[in-house]
């Protein structure tokens, strides 16, 4: 028996998703967290084998929660069902240890499916994604998305910007101080070959970049 363990801060997702799965004979979902402090607190008293993840619990950033997870209970696959798009968050998701992407407007079939084949010990993405986004971190950067040449924190202060906020801001949210911030900020722009700040508000939105 597949046991299942959810994250998410939303009832009726929650809801649902235990109708569905319940429905499975070889799955069972054992227990639901709102928040990412209540799932820390279930990971540490009890075992499951998978866990489904909202990427925005409201008390830990997304791309956090995931490598915090997945840090300090390896052994537990972590799926990640989300409103945000699958390009380019999926990249980064597999970046902080996530298995498995999906997005929630997801059919009940494919659910169960990346359930399945990530509790065999595989990664699953949609199958509406190139199977080499999965796995496009080996590739030469010439063949892969912009998107996924920069690093965890580089996306999360990309996101940030895009959503308007200022460095002062980003910076007491990521506890970084004002200076890092900016220095991020050039490093981001170099590496997505833009030269100022309206540019790369113009890439965020052309990617679906946004605050979670």
């Amino acid at each position: 028996m597949v046991r299942i363990v959810i994250a998410d801060d939303h009832e009726i997702v929650r809801s649902g998703l235990v109708m569905l799965i319940d429905q499975q004979q070889e799955m069972t979902v054992q227990a639901q967290a709102s928040s990412y402090s209540e799932l820390i607190s279930l990971l540490e008293k009890e075992s499951f084998d998978l866990l489904i993840l909202d990427l925005n619990l409201g008390d830990k950033n997304g791309l956090e929660s995931i490598e915090n997870v997945s840090s300090a209970f390896p052994a537990l696959p972590i799926l990640i069902l989300s409103t945000y798009p699958e390009e380019p968050y999926a990249v980064q998701t597999f970046k902080a240890g996530a298995s498995g992407y999906l997005n929630k407007t997801v059919i009940s079939a494919e659910l169960i499916k990346a359930i399945q084949k990530i509790t065999e010990g595989k990664k699953y993405i949609s199958e509406s994604l190139a199977e080499n986004l999965a796995y496009g971190f080996s590739l030469e950067k010439s063949s892969r998305n912009p998107v996924e040449l920069l690093s965890k924190r580089e996306f999360e202060i990309l996101a940030l910007i895009a959503s308007g906020k200022a460095y002062k801001e980003i910076a007491s949210k990521l506890n970084l101080s004002p200076k890092t911030v900016s220095t991020y900020r050039t490093r981001i722009l170099e590496k997505l070959n833009l030269t100022n700040t309206s540019q790369l508000l113009r890439f965020a939105f052309e990617h679906q970049i946004t605050s979670y």
